[in-house]
């Protein structure tokens, strides 16, 4: 049995041991003799229960405060990887963008290390390919040393400026020290300010008639205005937050971190943690938190989180990092929707990493009364505003996961304002290419795109392909006949469903989105064939109607296409 006597009444850590002496639990507590005491009284949690029957021993680590046990107990979880106790599932160290300030010319490189007191980190990514996307995203705005170390000579970064070449003397210090500031400044959201600086900065050479400095930072500045525009506005007023999203199974758990800078969604992170059973979201987020803002140089001013128990707590340990920042638990309004979102997006990566696939398709399988178990299913969606640009997209998950080699997008050639019919004719025109038909076709939307969906299916001399519709409101399935299929919300085969109907939306309105945004023609559906192609074939030939008129060895003696491309042009048009 316990014995909480021996324990301190001040802050700190306490370690509990098995009988072989490993480590099974790190805690911390304000009063370590009242936080021991508490553990023996009746009608303790289950996980509680279950863990103090396996502990021997316990050692105790005193701290000065409440907040330094925090921290300890964060580095103790880390070093120990107790088995009751919350933690990110990988020991693998997180990948950090270093930028080593205190050197003359400083570098910035990847790195898994995090004990250099005199650098700025940036981070965690879930990812070496996360990571080395920003470092790329970087490199193509601000000219920057990427080097360990500083060569004597000038390399191939310098002759393709992704380096102004400080090795060399080609750039005066303060000039570089000021390109590192806006690299700080990026990396930690204020793309805005960054822009800012680089207008003022663009019309003082301008007005000094120093154009080649000119056309540099015009370069740096359009480079940085197309990325931000990329950046999905989620906020009305330009504020920097952080945002948590949670889902939990039985024993494992996704914290979804959504990065809002200036009022743009900038990054969306997932962080896999193992969890004892039963553990509280509460438990969970305090857990997380905590490891995850303790190494990282930039802390945003405020931190939306989905609960949270001890809030004072860990507002005064990241106040002492960065004094602005404040914590709250959104419960109504924009903010919550968003944690909905990060908790949707957790949601979806706790099911795609964690679940096996054959469970939803079995689920599947029942729900629908199908023959076999749908390992190919197809989804398809319309996106069109009244009728202008109108396209459709097909995406395809394989035994559950999606095989985006597979994806396509149509541009439909039905006039008019009627989605049935432009789902029809997209159905039809894919059921007439070569390949593996699926076993399953489900199609966003309710009983009148499904009959027109079963019309291109009955096309087929073999027409057992199942189609379902998928309604947004109810998240319920719609048969030709008109009957409603309800299956429950826990069902791994819903989830399936819905990323597969999301998915497809997301295609097509994307599609959707790039032919608003520039001229384009048909033969932008052709696999291969480009903007630059297309328009190289049109310039050759004049119009798509004279196009159409020729053969394979017209279209491939136009420089760029050869017999391949030839070929597969000269079959669409057929088709047409």
């Amino acid at each position: 049995m316990l014995d909480y006597n021996r324990a301190p009444t001040c802050p700190g850590v306490y370690i509990m041991k098995d009988k072989a002496g490993k480590v099974i639990y790190v805690g911390k507590a304000k009063s370590l003799k009242n936080r021991i005491r508490s553990y023996l009284t009746e009608g303790s949690h289950p996980k509680t229960r279950a863990m103090l029957s396996n502990v021997e021993t316990i050692d105790y680590i005193v701290t000065n405060s409440e907040k330094e046990a925090l921290l300890l107990e964060a580095n103790l979880i880390k070093l120990h990887l107790p088995g009751y106790n919350i933690r990110l599932k990988d020991d693998k160290k997180y990948p950090y963008i270093k930028i080593t300030i205190k050197e003359e010319f400083p570098t910035m490189i990847p790195t898994r290390e995090i004990n250099d007191k005199t650098a700025i980190y940036f981070g965690p990514y879930t990812g070496a390919k996360n990571m080395r996307g920003v470092l790329k995203s970087v490199t193509e705005i601000f000219p920057v040393r990427v080097c360990k170390r500083m060569p004597k000579r000038v390399c191939a970064s310098y002759y393709i400026r992704t380096c102004p070449g400080p090795c060399e003397g080609k750039i005066e210090k303060e000039e570089y020290r000021k390109i590192i500031q806006e690299i700080i400044d990026f990396l930690s959201g204020r793309s805005n300010r960054v822009e800012k600086r680089l207008k003022k900065e663009l019309q003082e050479y301008k007005s000094t008639m120093e154009f080649e400095k000119a056309i540099v930072i015009r370069d740096r500045l359009k480079a940085l205005s197309d990325m931000i525009r990329e950046q999905r506005v989620v906020l009305k007023n330009p504020e920097n937050l952080d945002l948590f999203g949670l889902a939990k199974s039985r024993t494992s758990a996704v914290v979804a971190v959504m990065k809002v800078r200036d009022g743009r969604m900038i990054g969306l992170e997932h962080y896999r943690l193992n969890i004892p059973s039963k553990s509280l979201n509460e438990e969970i987020i305090e857990t997380f938190f905590v490891q995850y803002y303790k190494d990282t140089y930039y802390i945003p001013d405020r931190v939306l989180l989905p609960a949270l128990k001890e809030i004072a707590l860990l507002e005064s340990w990241i106040k002492d990092r960065k004094p602005a920042t404040s914590l709250s638990v959104p419960k109504r309004g924009e903010k919550l929707s968003l944690i909905k979102l990060a908790t949707e997006n957790a949601m979806f990566r706790l099911y795609e990493k964690g679940a096996r696939p054959d469970t939803a398709l079995l689920d599947l399988k029942t729900y629908l009364h199908l023959k076999y178990l749908p390992r190919l299913i197809e989804g398809y969606d319309i996106s069109n505003i009244s009728g202008e640009y109108a396209v459709g997209s097909k995406v395809l998950f394989r035994d559950g996961k999606r095989d985006t080699s597979l994806y396509r997008r149509y541009r439909v050639r039905e006039v008019g304002i009627d989605d049935p019919k432009m789902m029809r004719e997209i159905i039809e025109r894919r059921l007439r290419e070569k390949g593996e038909l699926p076993s399953l076709i489900i199609v966003d939307g309710g009983i009148t795109q499904v009959r027109s969906a079963q019309m291109a299916i009955d096309t087929l001399p073999c027409n057992e392909i199942a189609v379902f519709g998928l309604a947004k409101r109810q998240d319920q399935l719609y048969t030709r006949d008109g009957k409603v299929i309800s299956i429950p919300k826990t069902s791994p085969a819903l989830r399936l469903l819905q990323r597969l109907r999301d998915e497809a939306h997301r295609f097509a309105l994307d599609y959707h989105r790039r032919l608003r945004d520039r001229p384009c023609s048909i033969l932008d559906e052709i696999d291969g064939i480009g903007r630059k192609r297309r328009d190289i074939l049109l310039k050759h030939f004049g119009s798509l109607k004279e196009l159409k008129k020729v053969g394979v060895k017209d279209i491939e003696s136009v420089p760029g296409m050869g017999r391949i491309y030839a070929e597969r042009i000269d079959r669409f048009l057929k088709q047409l």
